[in-house]
């Protein structure tokens, strides 16, 4: 087990917040497809296909190692730290869902009272949200896609909705990772 000595700023074994932005705006094609793949294989066998996409869990796992909640050990390469992430949040939902007792996708989606976020929480996600919405100004086809995203559509159903295919799909979501983790760098420096 680790203590907090051993999780101290300077430690030679964990990389910056930088180091990790680098190395994962430096993940080539083949590297997406294997992590893509890895996605699907604890979206699929530890999730059963349900609440959260292959692609939803690889961009967690990702937005959680740019802004530190998960820290990239230099033992393992940046692909194996990001296979580590996805299977501990895999676990951690399907430990939650059996916990609550759901083995399938609840018919209602109706949060309780104690899981909605507070007025003032409200206020910072609605002006994150939009910073974040500007970055996609005048690429319709990105902001269509988050909105689809954002109302709970499946990878299938926005291709549908768009008339895209799975290529063209591929590439905007691409864009929108980059620009994502250029404005979450931004932020975090």
């Amino acid at each position: 087990m680790e203590t907090q000595a051993d999780l101290t700023p300077g430690d030679d074994q964990f990389a910056t917040l930088q180091e990790a932005r680098s190395a994962i705006e430096n993940l080539q094609d083949t590297d997406y497809k294997k992590l893509m793949l890895i996605a699907c294989h604890f979206a699929k066998n530890k999730l059963k296909g349900t609440i959260i996409e292959p692609d939803d869990l690889l961009h967690q796992a990702i937005l959680k190692t740019l802004n530190g909640r998960r820290r990239w050990n230099r033992r393992f390469s940046i692909i194996e730290h990001l296979d580590g992430v996805m299977k501990s949040d895999s676990g951690h939902e399907a430990d939650k869902r059996t916990a609550r007792g759901f083995s399938q996708l609840p018919e209602d989606n109706v949060e309780s009272i104690d899981q909605q976020p507070s007025p003032e929480a409200l206020l910072l996600i609605r002006d994150e949200l939009k910073d974040l919405l500007d970055l996609f100004d005048g690429d319709e086809i990105a902001l269509k896609l988050l909105r689809l995203k954002g109302d709970g559509f499946s990878a299938s159903e926005i291709q549908l909705e768009l008339g895209i295919e799975k290529k063209h799909y591929e590439t905007v979501t691409k864009r929108i990772r980059r620009r994502v983790i250029k404005y979450l760098a931004k932020g975090s420096t």
